[in-house]
Protein backbone atom coordinates (compact mmCIF):
# COMPACT_ATOMS: atom_id res chain seq x y z
CA UNK A 1 0.00 0.00 0.00
CA UNK A 2 1.53 3.64 -1.02
CA UNK A 3 1.68 6.32 1.52
CA UNK A 4 -0.03 9.29 -0.01
CA UNK A 5 2.17 12.50 -0.31
CA UNK A 6 1.03 16.01 -0.45
CA UNK A 7 3.62 18.84 -1.15
CA UNK A 8 2.49 22.33 -0.26
CA UNK A 9 4.55 25.27 -2.17
CA UNK A 10 4.33 28.88 -2.48
CA UNK A 11 6.54 32.24 -2.65
CA UNK A 12 7.92 33.28 0.78
CA UNK A 13 5.69 34.70 2.88
CA UNK A 14 2.54 33.31 1.42
CA UNK A 15 1.18 31.71 3.96
CA UNK A 16 2.31 27.76 3.66
CA UNK A 17 3.22 27.32 7.31
CA UNK A 18 -0.20 28.56 8.62
CA UNK A 19 -1.99 26.30 5.82
CA UNK A 20 0.00 23.35 6.91
CA UNK A 21 -1.31 24.38 10.65
CA UNK A 22 -5.10 24.16 9.32
CA UNK A 23 -4.52 20.74 7.87
CA UNK A 24 -2.54 18.98 10.67
CA UNK A 25 -5.41 19.95 12.81
CA UNK A 26 -7.98 18.78 10.68
CA UNK A 27 -5.86 15.28 10.23
CA UNK A 28 -6.37 15.15 13.81
CA UNK A 29 -9.83 15.66 13.87
CA UNK A 30 -10.05 13.03 10.84
CA UNK A 31 -8.10 10.56 13.21
CA UNK A 32 -5.20 10.61 10.58
CA UNK A 33 -1.58 10.37 11.24
CA UNK A 34 0.51 12.76 9.18
CA UNK A 35 4.06 12.84 9.45
CA UNK A 36 5.99 16.56 7.92
CA UNK A 37 8.83 17.07 5.61
CA UNK A 38 10.08 20.67 5.78
CA UNK A 39 13.42 22.61 4.31
CA UNK A 40 14.40 25.96 4.75
CA UNK A 41 16.97 28.07 2.90
CA UNK A 42 18.98 29.08 6.02
CA UNK A 43 19.79 27.45 8.71
CA UNK A 44 17.33 28.92 11.14
CA UNK A 45 14.68 27.14 12.63
CA UNK A 46 12.00 29.61 12.20
CA UNK A 47 9.02 27.42 10.11
CA UNK A 48 10.03 24.26 12.33
CA UNK A 49 9.81 26.50 15.91
CA UNK A 50 6.19 27.85 14.76
CA UNK A 51 5.09 23.90 14.19
CA UNK A 52 6.88 22.72 17.51
CA UNK A 53 4.31 25.55 19.74
CA UNK A 54 1.23 24.74 17.27
CA UNK A 55 1.14 21.13 16.19
CA UNK A 56 0.64 17.46 16.92
CA UNK A 57 2.82 14.58 18.33
CA UNK A 58 3.91 14.38 14.44
CA UNK A 59 7.35 13.41 13.15
CA UNK A 60 9.14 16.19 11.76
CA UNK A 61 12.24 15.87 9.44
CA UNK A 62 13.44 19.30 8.74
CA UNK A 63 16.40 20.32 5.65
CA UNK A 64 18.44 23.22 6.12
CA UNK A 65 20.40 25.70 4.40
CA UNK A 66 19.27 24.84 1.07
CA UNK A 67 16.75 23.93 -1.41
CA UNK A 68 15.23 20.27 -1.03
CA UNK A 69 15.22 20.67 -4.84
CA UNK A 70 18.41 21.57 -5.28
CA UNK A 71 21.47 20.87 -3.04
CA UNK A 72 19.16 19.04 -0.62
CA UNK A 73 17.64 17.02 -3.61
CA UNK A 74 19.87 13.86 -2.62
CA UNK A 75 18.25 13.90 0.82
CA UNK A 76 14.76 13.67 0.07
CA UNK A 77 14.64 9.84 -0.76
CA UNK A 78 16.20 9.08 2.97
CA UNK A 79 14.07 11.66 4.55
CA UNK A 80 10.97 10.23 3.49
CA UNK A 81 11.75 6.51 3.69
CA UNK A 82 12.94 7.24 7.40
CA UNK A 83 9.21 8.87 7.95
CA UNK A 84 7.66 6.02 6.10
CA UNK A 85 9.20 3.40 8.49
CA UNK A 86 7.06 5.47 10.84
CA UNK A 87 3.80 4.15 8.94
CA UNK A 88 2.17 7.64 9.02
CA UNK A 89 -1.10 7.83 6.75
CA UNK A 90 0.06 10.73 4.96
CA UNK A 91 3.20 12.99 4.40
CA UNK A 92 2.84 15.99 4.27
CA UNK A 93 6.00 18.26 2.27
CA UNK A 94 6.42 21.64 2.59
CA UNK A 95 8.62 23.27 0.60
CA UNK A 96 10.81 26.33 0.89
CA UNK A 97 9.50 29.28 -1.21
CA UNK A 98 11.92 29.77 -4.05
CA UNK A 99 11.48 25.34 -4.79
CA UNK A 100 9.72 23.84 -7.73
CA UNK A 101 7.22 21.22 -6.76
CA UNK A 102 8.04 19.11 -10.03
CA UNK A 103 11.96 18.11 -7.98
CA UNK A 104 10.18 16.77 -5.50
CA UNK A 105 7.80 14.42 -7.47
CA UNK A 106 11.05 13.59 -9.51
CA UNK A 107 12.25 12.58 -6.25
CA UNK A 108 9.74 10.46 -5.60
CA UNK A 109 10.24 8.33 -8.47
CA UNK A 110 13.42 7.02 -7.87
CA UNK A 111 13.20 3.39 -7.30
CA UNK A 112 13.34 3.28 -3.64
CA UNK A 113 10.51 5.01 -3.18
CA UNK A 114 8.22 4.45 -6.76
CA UNK A 115 6.58 1.48 -4.86
CA UNK A 116 6.27 3.24 -1.54
CA UNK A 117 4.66 6.55 -1.86
CA UNK A 118 1.76 8.60 -4.34
CA UNK A 119 1.72 11.99 -5.31
CA UNK A 120 -1.86 12.62 -3.64
CA UNK A 121 -1.86 16.23 -4.66
CA UNK A 122 0.25 19.55 -4.99
CA UNK A 123 -1.18 22.85 -3.19
CA UNK A 124 0.28 26.01 -3.84
CA UNK A 125 -0.62 29.05 -1.78
CA UNK A 126 -0.21 32.62 -2.87
CA UNK A 127 0.00 36.15 -1.93
CA UNK A 128 -2.91 37.83 -2.94
CA UNK A 129 -1.40 41.31 -2.31
CA UNK A 130 1.57 40.71 -3.78
CA UNK A 131 1.62 38.35 -6.46
CA UNK A 132 1.48 40.63 -9.42
CA UNK A 133 4.44 42.28 -8.83
CA UNK A 134 6.55 39.08 -8.63
CA UNK A 135 7.57 39.52 -12.41
CA UNK A 136 8.97 42.97 -12.51
CA UNK A 137 10.33 42.84 -8.76
CA UNK A 138 12.33 39.43 -10.04
CA UNK A 139 12.39 40.34 -13.77
CA UNK A 140 16.19 39.70 -13.84
CA UNK A 141 16.13 36.24 -12.33
CA UNK A 142 14.73 34.43 -15.17
CA UNK A 143 14.74 30.98 -13.01
CA UNK A 144 12.99 32.06 -10.21
CA UNK A 145 10.06 33.70 -12.36
CA UNK A 146 10.14 30.54 -14.06
CA UNK A 147 9.36 28.47 -10.72
CA UNK A 148 7.26 30.77 -9.13
CA UNK A 149 5.10 30.15 -12.77
CA UNK A 150 5.74 26.06 -12.45
CA UNK A 151 4.45 26.38 -8.46
CA UNK A 152 1.19 27.30 -10.56
CA UNK A 153 1.29 25.32 -13.34
CA UNK A 154 1.32 22.19 -12.05
CA UNK A 155 -1.24 22.79 -8.77
CA UNK A 156 -3.97 21.14 -7.95
CA UNK A 157 -5.26 23.28 -5.44
CA UNK A 158 -4.29 27.14 -5.69
CA UNK A 159 -4.92 29.10 -2.38
CA UNK A 160 -5.04 33.07 -3.22
CA UNK A 161 -3.99 33.85 0.79
CA UNK A 162 -4.62 37.50 2.25
CA UNK A 163 -7.41 38.30 -0.05
CA UNK A 164 -9.20 40.85 3.13
CA UNK A 165 -5.50 42.46 1.98
CA UNK A 166 -6.71 44.01 -1.33
CA UNK A 167 -9.78 44.88 -3.14
CA UNK A 168 -12.47 42.71 -5.21
CA UNK A 169 -10.57 44.29 -8.62
CA UNK A 170 -7.45 43.41 -7.91
CA UNK A 171 -8.66 39.63 -6.38
CA UNK A 172 -10.32 39.30 -10.27
CA UNK A 173 -6.55 40.23 -11.65
CA UNK A 174 -4.89 37.78 -9.73
CA UNK A 175 -7.77 35.00 -10.94
CA UNK A 176 -6.72 35.65 -14.40
CA UNK A 177 -3.28 35.61 -13.64
CA UNK A 178 -3.72 31.91 -12.01
CA UNK A 179 -5.91 30.70 -14.72
CA UNK A 180 -3.26 32.07 -17.40
CA UNK A 181 -0.80 29.44 -15.77
CA UNK A 182 -3.38 26.94 -14.81
CA UNK A 183 -7.12 26.27 -15.86
CA UNK A 184 -8.06 23.34 -13.86
CA UNK A 185 -6.88 23.83 -10.88
CA UNK A 186 -9.11 24.30 -7.67
CA UNK A 187 -8.81 28.09 -6.80
CA UNK A 188 -10.09 29.27 -2.72
CA UNK A 189 -9.88 32.70 -1.98
CA UNK A 190 -8.80 32.72 1.98
CA UNK A 191 -7.69 34.82 5.00
CA UNK A 192 -4.89 33.17 6.90
CA UNK A 193 -5.05 30.35 4.73
CA UNK A 194 -8.70 28.89 6.15
CA UNK A 195 -10.03 27.14 3.54
CA UNK A 196 -12.53 24.12 3.17
CA UNK A 197 -9.72 21.46 3.48
CA UNK A 198 -11.87 17.95 1.90
CA UNK A 199 -10.41 19.29 -1.64
CA UNK A 200 -7.03 18.81 -0.24
CA UNK A 201 -7.91 15.46 2.11
CA UNK A 202 -10.04 13.64 0.24
CA UNK A 203 -9.75 10.23 -0.31
CA UNK A 204 -7.32 10.05 3.09
CA UNK A 205 -7.53 6.72 5.46
CA UNK A 206 -6.36 6.04 8.43
CA UNK A 207 -3.75 2.83 6.86
CA UNK A 208 -3.12 1.27 10.26
CA UNK A 209 -0.02 0.04 9.11
CA UNK A 210 2.81 -1.20 11.11
CA UNK A 211 5.83 0.93 11.90
CA UNK A 212 8.99 -0.33 11.29
CA UNK A 213 11.18 1.97 13.94
CA UNK A 214 10.75 3.89 16.54
CA UNK A 215 10.77 7.60 15.47
CA UNK A 216 14.51 9.57 14.31
CA UNK A 217 13.30 12.41 13.94
CA UNK A 218 12.26 15.19 16.16
CA UNK A 219 8.69 14.84 17.27
CA UNK A 220 6.44 18.15 17.99
CA UNK A 221 4.15 18.88 21.03
CA UNK A 222 0.70 18.68 21.11
CA UNK A 223 -2.31 20.84 18.71
CA UNK A 224 -3.64 24.19 20.00
CA UNK A 225 -7.29 24.54 18.32
CA UNK A 226 -7.06 26.98 15.51
CA UNK A 227 -7.74 30.58 17.01
CA UNK A 228 -10.35 33.01 14.93
CA UNK A 229 -9.15 34.52 12.20
CA UNK A 230 -8.66 38.00 11.39
CA UNK A 231 -8.71 40.27 8.22
CA UNK A 232 -11.19 42.83 7.25
CA UNK A 233 -13.85 40.67 6.01
CA UNK A 234 -14.93 39.68 9.14
CA UNK A 235 -15.56 36.09 7.55
CA UNK A 236 -13.60 32.96 8.19
CA UNK A 237 -13.52 32.95 4.47
CA UNK A 238 -12.95 36.50 3.85
CA UNK A 239 -15.37 37.74 0.91
CA UNK A 240 -18.42 36.30 -0.06
CA UNK A 241 -18.24 37.89 -3.33
CA UNK A 242 -18.82 35.65 -6.67
CA UNK A 243 -16.58 37.10 -9.00
CA UNK A 244 -17.01 33.50 -11.04
CA UNK A 245 -13.66 32.53 -10.26
CA UNK A 246 -12.98 29.63 -12.78
CA UNK A 247 -15.08 26.94 -13.59
CA UNK A 248 -17.61 27.16 -10.40
CA UNK A 249 -14.96 27.24 -7.57
CA UNK A 250 -16.48 29.17 -5.79
CA UNK A 251 -19.74 29.17 -3.95
CA UNK A 252 -22.45 31.44 -2.93
CA UNK A 253 -20.94 31.98 0.44
CA UNK A 254 -17.07 32.46 -0.68
CA UNK A 255 -16.10 29.22 -0.23
CA UNK A 256 -13.91 27.43 -2.94
CA UNK A 257 -14.36 23.87 -4.29
CA UNK A 258 -13.18 21.85 -6.72
CA UNK A 259 -15.17 19.41 -9.62
CA UNK A 260 -14.59 15.28 -9.96
CA UNK A 261 -11.97 15.48 -13.26
CA UNK A 262 -10.71 12.11 -14.63
CA UNK A 263 -7.19 13.30 -15.53
CA UNK A 264 -5.76 10.03 -17.45
CA UNK A 265 -4.88 6.42 -15.69
CA UNK A 266 -8.78 5.98 -15.34
CA UNK A 267 -8.53 7.69 -12.03
CA UNK A 268 -12.25 9.26 -12.02
CA UNK A 269 -12.46 11.39 -8.76
CA UNK A 270 -14.68 10.32 -6.15
CA UNK A 271 -14.77 9.85 -2.86
CA UNK A 272 -14.21 5.89 -2.63
CA UNK A 273 -11.26 5.21 -0.04
CA UNK A 274 -8.93 3.57 -2.81
CA UNK A 275 -5.68 5.41 -2.20
CA UNK A 276 -6.16 7.32 -5.66
CA UNK A 277 -3.83 10.13 -6.38
CA UNK A 278 -6.04 13.17 -6.60
CA UNK A 279 -3.19 14.72 -8.57
CA UNK A 280 -3.07 16.01 -12.45
CA UNK A 281 0.40 14.90 -12.03
CA UNK A 282 1.36 11.69 -13.17
CA UNK A 283 4.26 9.27 -12.61
CA UNK A 284 3.75 6.42 -15.07
CA UNK A 285 6.13 3.75 -14.45
CA UNK A 286 6.87 1.49 -17.79
CA UNK A 287 9.48 -1.08 -16.83
CA UNK A 288 11.40 -2.84 -19.70
CA UNK A 289 11.61 -6.56 -19.67
CA UNK A 290 14.01 -6.72 -22.88
CA UNK A 291 17.38 -5.21 -23.15
CA UNK A 292 17.47 -4.74 -26.84
CA UNK A 293 18.62 -1.30 -27.27
CA UNK A 294 17.03 1.46 -28.05
CA UNK A 295 17.60 4.49 -30.52
CA UNK A 296 18.01 7.57 -28.60
CA UNK A 297 16.48 9.60 -31.35
CA UNK A 298 12.84 7.62 -31.59
CA UNK A 299 13.01 7.51 -27.37
CA UNK A 300 13.36 11.61 -27.53
CA UNK A 301 10.96 12.06 -30.29
CA UNK A 302 8.48 10.30 -28.24
CA UNK A 303 8.74 12.08 -25.19
CA UNK A 304 8.42 15.37 -27.57
CA UNK A 305 5.90 14.31 -29.04
CA UNK A 306 3.83 14.66 -25.67
CA UNK A 307 4.23 18.20 -25.75
CA UNK A 308 4.57 20.16 -22.73
CA UNK A 309 2.61 17.54 -21.17
CA UNK A 310 6.12 15.70 -20.24
CA UNK A 311 7.81 17.77 -17.14
CA UNK A 312 10.09 15.17 -17.03
CA UNK A 313 11.68 11.23 -17.60
CA UNK A 314 14.15 8.83 -16.27
CA UNK A 315 15.38 5.45 -16.57
CA UNK A 316 17.86 2.85 -17.29
CA UNK A 317 17.77 1.86 -21.24
CA UNK A 318 20.25 -0.12 -23.54
CA UNK A 319 20.64 2.47 -26.15
CA UNK A 320 21.85 1.43 -30.21
CA UNK A 321 25.36 2.26 -30.97
CA UNK A 322 26.41 1.64 -27.29
CA UNK A 323 29.95 -0.74 -26.99
CA UNK A 324 28.36 -3.08 -24.87
CA UNK A 325 25.28 -3.79 -23.23
CA UNK A 326 25.41 -1.66 -19.90
CA UNK A 327 22.69 0.31 -19.31
CA UNK A 328 22.45 4.39 -20.01
CA UNK A 329 20.83 6.61 -17.56
CA UNK A 330 18.12 8.72 -19.58
CA UNK A 331 17.07 12.26 -18.33
CA UNK A 332 14.53 14.33 -19.73
CA UNK A 333 13.49 17.65 -18.80
CA UNK A 334 12.84 21.32 -20.76
CA UNK A 335 12.67 19.54 -23.94
CA UNK A 336 16.52 18.45 -23.66
CA UNK A 337 16.93 14.61 -23.48
CA UNK A 338 20.56 13.92 -21.46
CA UNK A 339 22.07 10.25 -21.30
CA UNK A 340 25.61 8.80 -19.61
CA UNK A 341 26.82 5.29 -19.54
CA UNK A 342 26.64 4.10 -16.12
CA UNK A 343 27.55 0.56 -14.39
CA UNK A 344 23.81 -0.03 -13.26
CA UNK A 345 23.00 -3.79 -12.69
CA UNK A 346 19.58 -3.63 -12.02
CA UNK A 347 16.06 -3.84 -14.78
CA UNK A 348 15.90 -1.74 -16.64
CA UNK A 349 12.67 1.01 -16.78
CA UNK A 350 11.63 4.79 -17.51
CA UNK A 351 9.50 6.60 -15.44
CA UNK A 352 7.64 9.40 -17.21
CA UNK A 353 6.41 12.53 -14.78
CA UNK A 354 4.32 14.50 -16.26
CA UNK A 355 0.25 16.24 -15.94
CA UNK A 356 -3.13 15.12 -17.73
CA UNK A 357 -0.78 12.96 -20.03
CA UNK A 358 -2.39 9.78 -21.76
CA UNK A 359 -1.25 6.55 -20.25
CA UNK A 360 -2.47 4.68 -23.18
CA UNK A 361 -1.36 6.62 -25.80
CA UNK A 362 1.94 6.91 -24.06
CA UNK A 363 2.42 2.81 -24.16
CA UNK A 364 1.55 2.34 -27.41
CA UNK A 365 4.26 4.87 -28.79
CA UNK A 366 6.28 3.00 -26.54
CA UNK A 367 5.50 0.01 -27.47
CA UNK A 368 5.71 0.91 -31.68
CA UNK A 369 9.27 2.25 -30.49
CA UNK A 370 10.27 -0.55 -29.09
Amino acid sequence: MKTPVIVISGFLGSGKTTLLLELIQEMHRRKLKPAILMNELGKADVDGMILSQSAGDIPLEKLFDGCICCSKKSEISGSIQGLLALAPDVILVELTGVANPEEVVDAMAEPDLLDKVILHNIVTVIDAEHVLEYNSIFASDKQLVHTLRRQLNVADVIVVNKQDLVSDHHLSKVERLVRKHNEQAAIFYAVQAKIELESVLRGLVPLRLKAKASSPFKVISAPHQPSEPRGRSGSQYGHGHDHGHGNGHRDANGHGHSHDHNHGQGHVHSHNHDHRSFSRVQTIYIPINSESPFSLKKLEKLLKNQGSHVLRAKGYVSLSGASNADASLIQFSGKQLRHERTTYKGPHYLVVIGYDLDEHELLDAWRSIG
